[in-house]
């Protein structure tokens, strides 16, 4: 038996021994969202439904546990129903993560399956099956307060497949701190099998498990990309549990970084917080924003620049106004908006003035 597997039966052990040796039903469904990848997509599900809760041949634990529902943004894949396996087109069209997330619920919601637990997962990760069998194992066998916690999956660097890039986030009302940042594998290994106090506050969703009844009862905001993860494990309240063997192999965000995207990173962290009531003082985040606008134009990075004023002036619209765009109509327009310095010295000022009223600053 191999140190992990061993590792592993020992917490089982130990779980049955405080619990009486009685297992708790799980029953998973699994909420993916995609937007042209079928190749890494494909990945996903093929190695799912080659695992043991697809194996109608043996009888396990395992078996017929673990459903799979995928919603595709684009419209382009074939569609798949059957009663474990999923695909749909989403028929809001490509509503962002959020909005493909939030489908896959609602789908969820109206399935006939008991559901204990739904885990959140991107379409480009990369895992072992590992990953999903010792998570079951673990809410298999979980008792008390921790029963009702999220399971937050460690996310390992795709490009430097040893490290682990983080364990769990800490939001800190936007200047966010990784878990665990940065550890080797060899590290890792020697920590607790199970950790229950690392810190963390949420888990971010290139994996994260939530109990199925909070799930039931959420929706998830509109916010497009970014930020989705993080409200959501907020308004859980409860901080996960990290499992050493809940892991993923996925790409770090400075590879993903674009103009648009300084958009979505300006508005919406200010939305949470303000929900959280988490926002600094008025006169600190007018400062920070001039200073990093000031940045770009410094540097002539008009788009960088511009998106970031137009992140500002859409958060000072209001909630209600979140809800009344459509996120993916809106997403477009965003993308064919034409920027430059003299727009920009026009809107900056615009968006200060707004802010100013707002706040009384």
């Amino acid at each position: 038996m191999s140190k992990s597997r061993k590792r592993r039966q020992k917490c089982i052990e130990d779980y049955q021994k405080n619990s009486g040796g009685q297992k708790n039903r799980v029953c998973i469904a699994v909420n993916i969202c995609t937007y042209r990848r079928e190749e890494q997509l494909n990945r996903i599900l093929d190695k799912l439904q080659g695992s043991a809760f697809f194996d109608q041949t043996k009888k396990t634990d395992y078996s017929g546990a673990l459903y799979i529902y995928v919603v595709d943004n684009a419209c382009e894949l074939s569609e798949i129903r059957s009663e474990y396996m999923n695909l749909r087109h989403n028929p809001r069209g490509n509503t962002g993560g959020a909005g493909g997330y939030q489908y896959g619920i609602e789908l969820i919601r109206s399935a006939q399956a008991e559901f204990t637990h739904v885990v959140f997962m991107d379409d480009d990760v990369e895992f072992d099956l590992s990953c999903f069998y010792r998570l079951f194992d673990f809410l298999q066998q979980v008792k008390g307060a921790d029963a009702s916690r999220p399971v937050a999956g460690r996310m390992f660097r795709m490009d430097r497949r040893d490290i682990q890039y983080t364990a769990g986030e800490i939001w800190n009302a936007g200047r966010i701190s990784h878990v665990g940042f940065n550890r080797t594998a060899a590290e890792v290994d020697q920590e607790p099998e199970i950790i229950c106090d690392s810190g963390a506050e949420y888990g971010g969703w290139w994996f994260c498990c939530f109990p199925y009844d909070f799930v039931m009862e959420n929706d998830i905001m509109p916010f497009f990309i970014h930020c989705d993860d993080v409200e959501y494990g907020l308004r859980y309240g409860r901080p996960p549990v990290i499992i050493r063997d809940v892991k993923v192999w996925h790409e770090t965000f400075e590879y993903r970084q674009t103009p648009v995207m300084r958009y979505y990173d300006t508005r919406n962290p200010l939305f949470v917080n303000e929900k959280y009531q988490l926002n600094k003082d008025a006169p600190q985040i007018l400062s920070e924003w001039k200073q990093e606008i000031s940045a770009y134009h410094a540097d002539g990075k008009w788009d960088y620049e511009y998106y970031v004023i137009r992140g500002m002036l859409d958060y000072l619209k209001g909630m209600k106004w979140l809800y009344r765009v459509h996120p993916g109509k809106y997403h477009d327009r965003l993308k064919k908006a034409r920027t430059g310095r003299y727009k920009n010295a026009i809107l900056w000022r615009i968006a200060e003035r707004r802010f100013r009223g707002r706040y009384e600053v």
